[in-house]
């Protein structure tokens, strides 16, 4: 036996209804079936009811017939032959004379009762269970639509009855299991009556009520709740995106996530359930391909730690305050005892342990209210100074992570305020239980959405990274290419997705919030201008950061691949909640004063910085001396080639070719920087040279460094590219030269660049063939480490150090850090 019930959004149109009528069908044990009203007929319903009361006749007709109208070309569109819809229409005409007879009464009268209110409200399930039975026959099934007021009893608490279930198990066991045989039971939800007759409502979550006790009182397998989402979400999705289903919760994860807030289930509608050990699953009838989410006594999820994060905005936050509270019985008492008398709701508590103040939180709504309540239980100690204030603070929010296997498991609590902490987000105030079943605060209203989005992002429980793109040349265009190749495999073998929610070019940019397709993205690689794919004229850069912090998101990834001076960016954009990512030397190679800003900026953020491709593109350079640094090693001499353009010049100078020749060839396989003086100026490796020196706690800037350029001052002063590379021939006899003195020697040339704690040295020198310098061949790096420790055998990285493919691995490399970290 299995129940199944139908949201109102399941059952919102014909072709929804004949969508649940088939899902009903192909269940493979007996079904009972349950229905809401059509979505949003319940919320008409009562607006009828209202305007009956008030006498606006006019108005009253013309809903109603719109009501009616949506009725019947509801029916019609579920059986289109007229002559064959003509029952179905005539019952549901029946019951549209009760409602406008009802209606009519109420006007004269000008009286609406909480008795008529559930009488009017019970004609939305009246109406939608014979539009779902009739749909389940047309598809070939049997069907008997059923009046769960002939099934139910309760008492006549109206707007949310009591069921009485001794009497409503024998009339539902005895209505229902008898039909199960040969048809399927179409049940109202949400309405009941009284012994004596009298229409009652079950209050909210009705329906889902109402399946839960027919699960119960007749010995369901499982209970099938039809929803528009594909079941509970870590996350509500307005707020994070990123929010994915889960597989599986306990009933007591999922009370508690309905209190903070989902809406997926409502806590009373788990009862019968769990006295009866019976699973809820949560489907998506818009989906009903997905899984959905079951819950069930025991957690059946792998996955054991936070389970959800949950909020609640619209809140308003009370504080009682005063030394004289501390060590004064029955003061808690009196502070509730006053919201009691006042009929508010309060949702979560929180004590100082002086006992000198009391805060709760209570719906917006009630604040003002409460805080009067209060201030007149308290007078005598407020005129008596014992109580000092009684504030009121809104709009507030709560927020609450949620999670079976919270319980006994360190850091949970230190993770979720480091993440608060990191987003700017101030703790008003904290709850949690001594069930270590849920931990909540409460933040400011305007800062909910962001720290919703933060402890997601901390706990794991976002799988996305958002990477926006400065920079959309030769290397972007790569690494936009390589993501693409590499998407489905990081998603299918490391759970991770990353997506590209932002390109920026020089004059244009691109955002989507959401990510951009592949075809996009497949466009940008090609070479496509954004302005042809909908680009915007791009702002000033405080602009772009603003744009991006707008969608409160902390797992961005800001990635620049430009060459220009963008270090006040960098700050900006760590100081705005996001890792950065750089293959840009500029910012970190710029005055002392700007490095130590973007490093202090990523140390007090808490964020990732990451720049390994600007001085050694695809090579673990950054990270082995970070290494270096960590363990107390002393760096005595570091000295390398760190460029591959330079590298790739001296090896083919080495075979007796043109220098001005092997220029133009490096440009055109992407080895130099768009002005080759940048590379053959010595700029380029004195600027990798510099990070290096400061990253080994050297404080040294640019003029510092005893530079020699390969170009002339006469060729450096050229005002463009292509004249400078005209005039280039110029310098090949003088590079002959230098090549022929250094053969004399038996030594090679290599462009070498050389740091020790007493400074930093970049040139052209002759070296030894056989030792690791000399043996560099084409566009590698190389870095030899001489330190304590490798003094006799140095330390020694070599591979690719050129190139756009290699730059923007390097760069990916980098992103993937993060992804996986985050």
């Amino acid at each position: 036996m299995r129940v199944m019930k139908f949201g109102g959004t399941s059952v919102g149109d014909a072709e929804r209804i004949v969508q649940a009528a088939k899902l009903a069908i192909k269940s493979e044990s007996p079904v009972v079936v349950v229905t809401s009203a059509m979505s949003g007929a319940t919320d008409e319903l009562l607006a009828l009811a209202r305007l009956a009361q008030t006498g606006e006749t006019k108005e009253l007709r013309t809903r109603l017939r719109r009501l009616t109208q949506h009725h019947l070309d509801t029916a019609h569109g579920i059986v289109p032959d007229h002559s064959r819809a003509a029952p179905l229409v005539e019952r549901l005409r029946k019951h549209l004379f009760e409602l406008e007879n009802l209606l009519q009464g109420i006007s004269l009268l000008r009286e609406l009762s909480p008795r008529s209110l559930d009488l009017i409200a019970s004609f939305g399930e009246r109406f939608a269970v014979l539009l779902l039975a009739e749909a389940i026959a047309e598809q070939g099934s049997k069907a008997e639509a059923i009046d769960a007021r002939d099934i139910f009893r309760t008492d006549n608490r109206f707007g949310e009855a009591h069921v009485l279930h001794d009497e409503s198990r024998e009339l539902c066991r005895n209505g229902l299991l008898p039909l199960t045989r040969d048809r399927i039971p179409v049940v109202t939800g949400f309405i009941a009556r009284t012994s004596d007759g009298v229409t009652t409502t079950l209050g909210r979550g009705g329906s889902d009520y109402t399946a839960s006790l027919l699960g119960a009182y007749l010995g369901a397998e499982e209970i099938w709740i039809w929803t528009d989402v594909d079941g509970v979400m870590t996350a509500d999705p307005s707020v994070v995106p990123e929010a994915r289903v889960l597989e599986s919760i306990t009933y007591r994860e999922a009370a508690d996530m309905a209190y903070f807030g989902s809406k997926v289930l409502h806590p009373r509608t788990m009862v019968p359930a769990v006295e009866n050990r019976i699973p809820i699953r949560i489907l998506n009838s818009f989906n009903p391909e997905s899984p959905g989410t079951l819950v069930t006594y025991e957690c059946r999820e792998a996955f054991q730690g936070v389970k959800t994060v949950t909020s609640i905005a619209s809140l308003a936050l009370v504080t009682v305050e005063g030394a004289g509270m501390q060590g004064v019985s029955g003061v808690g008492e009196r502070v509730f005892s006053a919201t009691a008398k006042a009929g508010i709701s309060v949702l979560m508590i929180s004590q100082a342990s002086s006992e000198q103040n009391i805060t709760f939180a209570v719906h917006e709504k009630d604040g003002l209210r409460a805080r009067e309540y209060l201030q007149k239980e308290f007078e005598a100690e407020l005129r008596q100074k014992r109580i000092e204030r009684i504030d009121l603070m809104a709009p507030v929010g709560i927020l609450a992570i949620i999670g079976e296997g919270m319980k006994g498991t360190p850091g949970i609590s230190q993770k979720m305020f480091s993440a608060l902490g990191r987003s700017r987000v101030n703790v008003l105030a904290i709850a949690q239980g001594s069930s270590e079943l849920n931990l909540s605060v409460v933040v400011e209203q305007r800062d909910l959405k962001r720290a919703v989005g933060a402890v997601h992002t901390a706990f794991g429980l976002t799988k996305t990274t958002h990477v926006f793109l400065l920079g959309k040349g030769l290397i972007g265009k790569t690494l936009i290419r390589q993501l693409l190749e590499g998407r489905e495999d990081l998603e299918r073998l490391h759970g991770v997705t990353l997506r590209v929610v932002g390109v920026c070019g020089r004059d244009k940019w691109l955002f989507d919030p959401h990510g951009m397709g592949n075809e996009r993205l497949k466009r940008i690689a090609e070479g496509a201008a954004l302005s042809a794919l909908g680009g915007e004229n791009r702002g000033n850069n405080g602009e772009l950061l603003d744009r991006l912090a707008r969608q409160q998101r902390l797992d961005v990834v800001f990635v620049d691949v430009t060459a220009e001076r963008t270090g006040p960016l960098h700050v900006q954009a760590l100081e705005k909640g996001f890792h950065v990512v750089t293959a840009n030397k500029k910012p970190l190679s710029g005055s002392m004063e700007q490095y130590r800003a973007i490093r202090e900026a990523a140390a007090r953020s808490g964020l990732q910085y990451q720049f390994e491709t600007t001085f050694g593109a695809g090579l673990p350079v950054l990270h082995s001396l970070r290494e270096l640094v960590a363990t107390h090693d002393e760096i005595r001499r570091i000295t390398g080639c760190f460029s591959g353009t330079l590298g790739f010049v001296c090896s083919e100078l080495q075979k007796g070719r043109l220098f001005s020749e092997i220029v133009r060839e490096a440009r055109k396989l992407g080895y130099t920087e768009p002005d080759p003086r940048d590379d053959l100026g010595g700029v380029d490796v004195a600027r990798k040279a510099l990070i290096i020196a400061r990253e080994i706690g050297i404080d040294i800037e640019m003029e510092d460094i005893a530079l020699e350029s390969l170009v002339s001052p006469e060729l450096e002063a050229l005002e463009s590219v292509d004249e400078f590379l005209r005039c280039l021939p110029e310098m090949d006899d003088a590079m002959r030269e230098k090549v022929q003195n250094a053969e004399k020697d038996g030594d090679v040339l290599r462009y070498v660049a050389e740091i020790t704690p007493s400074g930093v040295e970049v040139g052209l020198r002759a070296v030894v063939p056989l030792s690791p310098i000399g043996q560099l061949d084409g566009p590698d790096n190389i870095l030899v480490y001489e330190t304590r420790r490798y003094r006799h055998n140095p330390l020694v990285i070599r591979g690719p150090g050129a190139g756009a493919e290699v730059t923007a691995a390097g760069v990916f490399g980098d992103i993937l850090k993060i992804a996986r970290k985050s």
